[in-house]
């Protein structure tokens, strides 16, 4: 039930909808999203804008923060570009809870493209309000 809140959630999610990205897998403490580089998401070097590849890693960042139905807020990202990605690809980012306590957690976010290049490796921390909203 908590995994169907938390899809549905994503998928009326009007940013990510926009953004075409999809949720491969959630667990607690993981998330793993796609998304495909179109057009209207290329900067003025033809390469995807690094917002968009910050986006999707930030999507799975927040399903897997809130995967246990407490809110999570972001409250620090840190990004690394390693890669450009470019128009076609399907790019992947995956979240990973490194260690959470009853305040905060602290997530590593990867994204590659379809050839297993790293485009752009991230940290991130929440704090955990006490809200549930599952």
């Amino acid at each position: 039930m908590l995994k169907q809140n938390i899809l549905d959630r994503v998928q009326a999610d009007p940013y990510a909808k926009f953004l075409g990205i999809e949720v491969v897998d959630l667990n607690e403490g993981f998330a793993e999203v796609t998304m495909t580089v179109q057009d209207s998401m290329l900067n003025f070097h033809g390469a995807a804008n690094g917002g968009v590849i910050f986006s999707l890693a930030d999507v799975a960042f927040a399903i897997a923060s809130n995967s246990y139905g407490q809110t999570a807020v972001g409250i620090n990202v840190n990004v690394n570009y390693m890669t450009a990605g470019k128009l076609g690809d399907k790019l992947t980012a995956t979240a990973t809870e490194i260690t959470k306590n009853p305040k905060l957690g602290l997530y590593r976010m990867v994204v590659m493209n379809q050839d297993g290049d790293l485009l752009a490796s991230l940290e991130g921390m929440v704090y955990r309000k006490k809200e549930q909203f599952a």
